[in-house]
């Protein structure tokens, strides 16, 4: 059994650290808006039209994910989800790179630690597959005939053959798996997409465990 150990507590904390970025989006495009209110031309036409895409981009994207946020996941679906791009960091890049544009228009100056972060931002947007893919590998609980698999922080991890394991305990609020060398790993039920799937996991690493213990 492998099942995916998705905090809804850290999905929660990433969406609101991109919503963040929504200020400097809302900022830009009543700039860019005052600017086409003025009939620019050439280079300020143009430079007012990126900042209102960019920044309606940025805002519709940061609705979406909000909206999604807000959905029931179907815990099916989770461990084989990959994800795609990141749009509301792709937005975000061309944000910032609209605000570096609008500073050198005005002063000559190139702004090199926006277009920095935007570049950064750029590429994590465009790798976020990967990334998600990675980390969604090690943030699972996976049950087989030789043991368990608890994913999680780095060091937090706990792998184990049914022999190490002490005991494992699926209460109404917490899933508790205690070693024989004394590590424990906890687990808020609640906080877990499809918390369902992680207890019915656990409940088959109980009976495991419990027949190497008879075995023994």
């Amino acid at each position: 059994m492998i099942v995916p150990l998705r905090s809804k507590r850290r999905e929660r904390s990433l969406i609101a650290q991109k919503i963040q970025h929504g200020t400097p989006a809302i900022v830009l495009l009543a700039s860019g808006a005052r600017t086409l209110a003025a009939e620019p031309h050439g280079t300020a036409l143009a430079l007012a039209v990126f900042e209102i895409a960019s920044s309606v981009l940025l805002i519709g994207s940061m609705a979406r994910a909000i909206r999604i946020a807000k959905q029931p996941v179907n815990p099916a679906h989770l461990a084989h989800a990959h994800g795609g791009v990141d749009w509301i960091d792709i937005f975000t890049a061309a944000v910032l790179f609209a605000e570096a544009w609008e500073r050198y228009h005005e002063t000559q100056h190139i702004a090199r630690p926006t277009i920095l972060l935007g570049l950064v931002l750029l590429t994590v947007g465009l790798l976020h597959g990967r990334i998600v893919t990675r980390a969604q590998h090690r943030r699972t609980l996976r049950v087989d005939e030789d043991g368990l698999y608890i994913g999680g922080k780095p060091f937090r991890s706990v792998r184990a053959n049914w022999s190490e394991v002490r005991s494992i305990e699926v209460g109404e609020r917490y899933g508790i798996v205690t070693l024989k060398d004394g590590r424990i790993r906890k687990l808020d039920l609640p906080d877990l997409e499809g918390s369902n799937h992680v207890r019915a996991a656990l409940a088959a690493a109980a009976g495991h465990a419990a027949h190497a213990a008879l075995a023994d």
